[in-house]
């Protein structure tokens, strides 16, 4: 190992743990910084709903009036979305700004005076007969602005505190070890920006390459992809000099399957940023970067992912307690063997777990044949053959989806063999296993179901479940759940 050579004593792992655990954030649970801003956002709201209901219900118990309640719902809530996006494009949710939230009192007065300018249409009606209602706009731009302002003034405090326990940190590592990675690791070095410069990997192990510039080289590319895939790293930036762009475009394609961001410093290579030219462009300080690809299902989405698993899975579980007896019987009269079956397959991170299904073939022993059934397959016994023309055999996998091994939808799982020579057949197969796998999929939806009898078969459900990666949506979840309904009544290459 590369890093055994330089270090002479810790592994690369062991050196990536130490560095993130000495800024805190190893032990601390962390958090998106979004998803910390859009809580501090819908306080927003709430402050602004709040304002307009707190005058409705002093009129209501005090001075003996009822105002429109259906016109503050209307009027809150349409003020509340001028108001968001106001401040939004004013900065006031900036990420990078999450150590020192911005109060700027004069840009929230601003942004309820537009939204309350806005909004006045809806209640100038009712104004013009009834002065009071003049009163209740005022009281509530009184009681909206200091509630925000409340709010960012706790959020700000609460904020400013996760950032220094680390809990908002990424983990940044750099390919490429010269001039350029020095470059980047002294942006890096500001620890306002929550992020923690954890290494710089470089394969080459030349005497040039190992020091260069005063950064010292903790690892290969094969110590990057493992340290990816253990939740070590977020984002990886690629630093590499303007002469190795065809080793760049090698190393970037290695490194998208990888379960973090990918970029490139942009001003290193013209030629490639044409060639990817529909990549956006972001920056750490003054250095610029291309975005290679984004981190899967980021911010929202995991936590969103997994409760439409809990919900939905525990709903699932309850209409197959009812089934499941009926189907266990079955299969024992039918064949002699155990109802369960058991196989590993490979998941998020190319982590390996468990799936668990009903036993649809003969039972095999210790050494059963892990060929992919096929049309007519004699291994399939009766109650196999129907199990799997209804797809009953995958009901087990609810179990998965609940103890968090899989989800409902996701890249289907193979077993370990097929896994690695599908890997080694289709480059963007591995790209899979930045998700967890599903119980059905885009690529079963849409008619890629049962054995891949040929290459352009295999490419066509990698490229379907690449499209699901990266447009994943819960609507498009529960799209893919209804089509795998009709798909499964059909029982199209279910056999």
């Amino acid at each position: 190992m590369i890093a055994s050579r330089i270090a002479g004593q810790d592994t690369p792992g062991e050196m990536i743990a130490s560095s993130i655990a000495h800024s805190s954030s190893l032990n601390v649970p962390r958090l998106s910084r979004k998803v910390a801003l859009d809580i501090v956002a819908l306080v927003d709201v709430a402050a602004i709903v709040i304002g307009a209901f707190l005058p409705v219900m002093i009129y209501s118990v005090f001075g003996g009036v009822t105002p429109s309640t259906i016109l503050a719902v209307q009027s809150s809530l349409a003020a509340a979305i001028i108001v968001v996006m106001l401040l939004n494009a004013w900065g006031m949710y900036d990420t990078a700004r999450i150590h020192n939230l911005p109060e700027k009192p004069w840009l929230l007065i601003t942004a309820l005076s537009v939204a309350f300018l806005a909004v006045l249409g809806l209640g100038l009606p009712y104004a013009i007969n009834n002065p009071q209602l003049w009163v209740w706009y005022l009281t509530w731009a009184a009681v909206t602005f200091l509630l925000m302002i409340a709010n960012r003034k706790v959020a700000g405090k609460i904020l400013k505190k996760m950032t220094q326990e680390g809990r908002f940190n990424q983990s940044v590592a750099v390919f490429g070890a010269g001039k350029i990675a020095r470059r980047v690791h002294d942006q890096l070095s500001n620890s306002a920006l929550g992020i923690k410069f954890v290494g710089v990997f470089d394969d080459r192990i030349g005497k040039e390459r190992v020091d260069s510039d005063g950064l010292k080289v903790t690892g290969g590319l094969e110590e990057l992809t493992k340290a990816s895939r253990d939740g070590l790293i977020d984002k990886i930036i690629i630093a590499l000099p303007q002469a190795a762009e065809k080793r760049m475009a090698i190393i970037t394609k290695q490194l998208e399957r990888l379960p973090v961001s990918v970029h490139i410093v942009t001003h290193i290579s013209t030629d490639f940023l044409e060639v990817h030219s529909g990549h956006k462009v972001s920056s750490i300080g003054d250095v610029g970067l291309m975005d290679v690809k984004p981190k899967a299902l980021a911010d929202w989405s995991p936590f969103l992912k997994r409760c439409e698993d809990v919900l939905l899975g525990t709903i699932a579980f309850m209409l197959a307690a009812i089934i499941a007896p009926f189907i266990a019987l079955a299969i024992k009269w039918d064949s002699p063997g155990p109802v369960l079956f058991k196989q590993l397959r490979r998941g998020l991170n190319m982590k390996e777990f468990e799936v668990y299904k009903f036993r649809t073939m003969v039972h095999a022993g210790e050494n059963p044949d892990t060929t992919q059934a096929k049309r007519n397959d004699p291994r399939v016994t009766k109650v196999g053959s129907f199990l799997r023309r209804f797809s009953l055999d995958e009901v087990p996998q609810i179990i998965n989806v609940l103890k968090g091994e899989m989800s409902l939808v996701g890249p289907r799982p193979h077993e370990i063999s097929h896994d690695e020579e599908m890997s080694n057949a289709v480059e963007q197969y591995a790209n899979r296993h930045q998700v967890k796998p599903g119980i059905t999929g885009l690529a079963q939806a849409y008619g890629y179901r049962g054995e891949t009898r040929n290459l352009e078969q295999i490419e066509k459900r990698v490229a379907l479940d690449m499209k699901y990666i990266k447009n994943w949506s819960l609507a498009l979840d529960f799209k893919i759940l209804a089509r795998t309904v009709w798909v499964v009544l059909t029982g199209k290459n279910a056999y």
